[in-house]
C-alpha cells in the first residue's frame, strides 16, 4: 500500500536533509585530510620496546595526524639503517649519533634532524661484591657486546676518563651481558643505562654502575636522514620533528597513560615485566632531557663529539656541523 507525506511527514524530512547537509560540510574537510596524509617510513634498529613509548604516544593521541603524516616504522635488530637512507628505501631511521660522525667522515651524506637522546646511554656496571671503584678494574676483565658501535666507544670513553686504558682485558660477549656478568665470566659490563641496571637491580643484584653520560658530551641517538630525501621532503620532516616534540613532552608528563598507550606496540606484559618496562620509561623520558625544546640538537656537543672521536682515533680529520645536522624549526 502506498503511503503519503503528511505536513509532519515533510518536516522531518527537511530536518533530516538539514542534518545530512551539515553532516557534509562538517566531515568532509576530516575525509579530505585524512586523504592528504603524508606517509614517513621510519626505521629502528632493534625491537618494538617501551623506549620508543613517543612514537606510539604520538600515533595514539594524533600528534602526527594533525601534522599530515602516518608513520610506517620498521624494526630490526642490527638493521643497516645507513645504506636503507642512502637508497631512499625509508625517510627516517633512529640510529646512534657517533655513528653519523664516523660515517659523515667517511663522506657519507646523512644528517640529523631530531635528537632523541639527549645524553649518551651507555654504561658501565659490575657485581658490587666483586668491583668497588673503576681501578678495581685493573687486571680484570670487561664484557662487551662488540668491538665497534657506540657500546665500544662508551667504553673507551670509560677506560680514559679513569685512566684505564691497556689496564683492562676486553672480551667480546654479544648482548649476553646479564648472564655473563652473574656466571662471573667477567668482572664487568658496557650495557644501556635504560635497561640491564634496571634487571638487575629489580632482580635483588648488587650493582655499581658508571655512567658515561656523567663524564662526556658525547651526543646520543637521533632521527637522521639524507639530504636527497631532505630536499624532496624537508615539509614532512618538518612535521615529523614538530609533532615527536609534542608527543615527548606528552610521555614524559603522562609516564603511566604512555605506558598503556604502548601495550598494542610491544605486547601486554604480566605485573612482573610491566614493572620493569614501567621503570625503563621513566630511565628513558630521563634521557630526553633538555633545557631546549625535546629534540634540539646541539651544536657545540657535536663539535665536542667529533674532537672526542678523533682523539679516539676513529675519525682521521674534522667534520663540519653543516655535514652532520640540519635542523627543522
Amino acid at each position: 500500500m502506498e503511503r503519503k507525506n503528511r505536513p509532519g511527514d515533510l518536516f522531518a524530512i527537511l530536518v533530516r536533509a538539514s542534518f545530512l547537509c551539515v553532516g557534509l560540510v562538517v566531515f568532509s574537510p576530516l575525509q579530505e585530510g585524512r586523504a592528504q596524509e603524508q606517509t614517513v617510513r621510519v626505521a629502528i634498529g632493534y625491537i618494538p620496546h617501551i623506549q620508543f613509548a613517543p612514537l606510539y604516544v604520538g600515533m595514539e593521541k594524533g600528534f602526527y595526524r594533525e601534522g599530515g603524516l602516518r608513520l610506517e616504522i620498521e624494526y630490526g635488530f642490527g638493521m643497516d639503517i645507513f645504506s636503507l637512507l642512502a637508497a631512499g628505501k625509508i625517510d627516517l631511521g633512529l640510529s646512534d649519533s657517533d655513528q653519523l660522525i664516523i660515517a659523515a667522515s667517511k663522506g657519507v651524506d646523512l644528517r640529523a634532524v631530531f635528537q632523541y637522546y639527549q645524553k649518551y646511554p651507555v654504561t658501565i656496571l659490575a657485581k658490587a661484591d666483586r668491583i668497588k671503584t673503576p681501578m678495581d678494574f685493573q687486571g680484570k676483565t670487561i664484557g662487551t657486546p662488540d668491538l665497534f658501535g657506540t657500546s665500544w666507544i662508551g667504553l673507551q670513553l670509560f677506560l680514559e676518563r679513569f685512566q684505564l686504558k691497556d689496564k683492562v682485558k676486553i672480551e667480546r660477549i654479544g648482548y649476553t651481558q646479564i648472564p655473563t656478568l652473574l656466571a662471573d665470566r667477567v668482572d664487568g659490563v658496557v650495557c644501556f643505562f635504560n635497561n640491564e641496571p634496571i634487571q638487575l637491580r629489580e632482580s635483588g643484584v648488587r650493582i655499581l654502575q658508571w655512567d658515561v653520560k656523567d663524564f662526556s658530551t658525547m651526543v646520543g641517538a637521533s632521527f637522521i636522514t639524507s639530504s636527497s630525501i631532505l630536499s624532496k621532503k624537508r615539509e614532512q620532516l618538518a612535521a615529523f620533528v614538530q609533532a615527536t616534540e609534542k608527543a615527548i613532552r606528552y610521555t614524559i608528563e603522562h609516564q603511566e597513560e604512555a605506558y598503556r598507550i604502548s601495550h598494542p606496540y610491544i605486547g601486554k606484559p604480566d605485573p612482573i615485566k610491566g614493572k620493569f618496562f614501567q621503570s625503563v620509561l621513566k630511565e628513558t623520558c630521563s634521557l630526553f632531557d633538555t633545557p631546549s625544546p625535546y629534540g634540539s640538537m646541539d651544536p657545540a656537543m657535536y663539535r665536542e663529539s667529533v674532537v672526542t672521536l678523533r682523539k679516539l682515533g676513529l675519525i682521521d680529520k674534522e667534520v663540519p656541523l653543516e655535514r652532520l645536522i640540519q635542523p627543522l624549526r
